[in-house]
């Protein structure tokens, strides 16, 4: 052969009738369900009484197999996959049509329920495509597609897709005529007018002991003889259960076929091996030379990844063009105060010319600036500085928005979300919720249970109902901040300094000391008969604020500073913000926060919902009002 082998990426006629004839063998199958495979396409779970579970894969434009059950499916049903399974799960196979020279297999299925017959059909050519029809009405398709002499669309008439010539029928007469009329070589013409595709037509040249590249109007009538014969020997090869070859080079597979393949003889580093079933080849070969489709999710996140590309791109040609104007209205302005007797001079002159015209255009210090005639040049120029600082102003804002997507664009593809198909289980144990899961909570080191309201009602709820004898009351130093109770624990376990100084920590960071962006701050700890609802006379307590009596015990320079991670208690998982000697005596740290600038949580949160693996409502819930920084991952 004057050319290499080429490289199969579909079906050829020949492989379609192996795996015909694999299906005929099939006893009495019927549907169990249908799936969506991993790498594309379709899959039918069988049970035969003489071949027990057996899946057959439907890849459109590709190839199809018989293969044992289990092959990787996708984690959720497609549209497609649905109707598959609600159409076809208990029919029974009843035929398989005669593929003739066409890649394209149509299967016949009963149902007791249907008097008549389902037809699955699967396209191997093109872009393939799968149909199932029922009394010649197509109920489900996989695209669907329009031609001038056929419609591919539910409630369209099934018809199949044209045949063309079929070569194992054909006989010597009608090959030479075949042969005669090309002007192309040999291998061209059977891949083309033969329609036996690149691959088949080259085994058959093999088979021949010809040059394929001669024309194949050379010598018709003995060509004619020699190819009717290889054709026939090619067909008579597959028997009623074809076996598998696969070649490989160099360890990589480089063809599958249902015959002992001649193409690759002579070819260095060519080795064979031998299948059971034509099917396994298949499964083999596709499996590596076909690339597997991006999932749902990647094709999302691919789509959402180029929109923020295009959204950067916008924001820096915003920015750049704001800070372009921002920098030409500040020099305007500098240019009438620098020349300020000139720009006076020009007004003058203007008014003094009078017509319609209220501005003037006029040339300081090489700028060109315009004056209206209502203003001093002085108020011309603190009306350009202004409107330079609105637009600086707008500036940030955009600065802060491209900051924002910049951490979209670097952000990894976020891991599935907790409860999808394929997610990691993060958390386990039961889901119903501990008592104090309702408010905000931590586990100090010393095992005690600490609460805070959330809000003002729940600041009111978490003391009126929560807090009793042998608790202890903490409040940060600041108006408005959390009303904190730690719980005294089970005896033997007794709440300490340490304890007391964790509760502190937390009710400093949930206060208006993290929004301010505080270092450190100081709260208190009162016991249960100092707090009461009781103000002197003439004084009012608001909602969720109480009064304090007596000597306040004050815990000073705390530090405000958050550890998120994943600890356990009582047998279960949880995630918990709180500090870090708390969070790392029941559980592993996986962050440490402290206050940063507002404006860059969203994409701090962002990055660090991404990074930790949960969702953004999630770790909203553990953090506190206001800007965050990652000192530690």
């Amino acid at each position: 052969m004057a050319v290499g082998p080429s490289t199969k990426d579909r079906f050829t006629a020949l492989d379609t009738l192996a795996v015909t004839r694999e299906i005929r063998g099939l006893d009495r199958a019927h549907v169990d369900k249908a799936f969506d495979l991993a790498e594309g396409g379709w899959s039918l779970a069988l049970r035969s009484r003489s071949e027990g579970r057996r899946e057959l894969l439907l890849v459109p434009g590709r190839y199809t197999a018989l293969i044992p059950f289990g092959s990787e499916r996708s984690e959720e049903l497609s549209p497609f996959a649905r109707e598959l399974r609600r159409i076809l799960t208990g029919a029974t196979l009843a035929r398989v049509a005669e593929p003739s020279g066409e890649r394209f297999l149509e299967i016949g299925f009963t149902r007791g329920d249907t008097p008549s017959e389902l037809l699955v059909a699967l396209e191997m050519f093109g872009t393939g495509n799968v149909t199932v029809a029922l009394d010649r009405k197509i109920v489900a398709v996989a695209s669907s597609r329009r031609w001038a002499h056929r419609s591919v669309r539910v409630g369209a008439e099934y018809l199949r897709p044209p045949v063309r010539t079929d070569p194992w029928t054909l006989p010597e007469a009608g090959i030479e005529e075949v042969l005669t009329r090309s002007r192309t070589s040999l291998t061209s013409t059977l891949a083309a007018r033969l329609g036996l595709g690149g691959p088949l037509a080259e085994e058959t040249v093999a088979r021949m002991h010809v040059d394929g590249a001669e024309p194949s109007t050379a010598a018709p009538p003995e060509r004619a003889r020699s190819l009717h014969a290889a054709l026939a020997e090619l067909r008579g090869e597959l028997g009623d259960r074809p076996s598998g070859f696969l070649s490989f080079r160099e360890g990589a597979v480089v063809d599958a076929t249902p015959y002992h393949s001649h193409r690759w003889e002579g070819v260095p580093g060519v080795t064979e091996e031998r299948r059971t079933t034509f099917s396994e080849a298949a499964r083999e070969y596709f499996r590596a030379v076909v690339p597997v489709p991006p999932s749902p999710r990647e094709v999302a996140a691919s789509s959402e990844r180029k929109e923020v590309e295009r959204l950067l791109e916008r924001q820096t040609r915003a920015i750049e063009e704001l800070t372009a104007e921002i920098a030409s209205l500040q020099a305007g302005a500098e240019a009438i105060l620098a020349h300020y007797q000139d720009a006076e001079a020009a007004v003058e002159k203007a008014r003094a010319t009078g017509g319609e015209e209220r501005q003037v255009r006029v040339e300081l210090g090489g700028r060109t600036v315009e004056l209206e005639f209502t203003d001093s040049p002085r108020e011309a120029a603190q009306k350009l500085f202004r409107e330079a600082k609105r637009r600086s102003t707008k500036l940030a804002g955009a600065r802060a928005a491209l900051s924002e997507t910049t951490a979209r664009a670097v952000a990894p593809l976020p891991p599935p979300q907790a409860g999808s198909p394929g997610a990691p289980e993060v958390l386990t144990g039961a889901k119903k919720p501990f008592w104090f899961e309702k408010f905000r909570w931590f586990i100090s080191s010393e095992g005690a249970i600490v609460i805070a309201g959330r809000d003002a009602p729940s600041n009111d709820l978490v003391v009126r109902r929560n807090l009793k004898d042998g608790d202890y009351y903490l409040h940060a130093d600041l108006h408005g901040a959390a009303s904190v109770i730690v719980k005294r624990p089970t005896p033997p376990t007794v709440v300490g300094e340490l304890t007391l100084r964790e509760a502190a920590q937390w009710a400093v960071s949930f206060s208006k000391a993290w929004r301010a962006g505080l270092a450190s701050a100081t709260a208190f700890w009162v016991t249960p008969d100092q707090v009461s609802k009781s103000a002197a006379t003439g004084e009012f307590v608001p909602r969720g604020a109480w009064v304090i009596h007596g000597t306040k015990n004050f815990v000073r320079d705390v530090p405000l500073e958050i550890a998120l991670g994943v600890i356990r208690y009582e047998g279960r998982e949880r995630w918990s913000g709180a500090p870090e000697p708390a969070v790392r005596s029941r559980g592993e740290v996986r962050a440490v926060l402290r206050p940063g600038e507002e404006r860059d949580r969203p994409a701090v949160e962002r990055s660090l919902a991404t990074s930790l693996g949960v969702s953004r409502s999630l770790l909203q819930s553990l953090l506190p009002a206001g800007g965050i920084s990652v000192l530690r991952t």
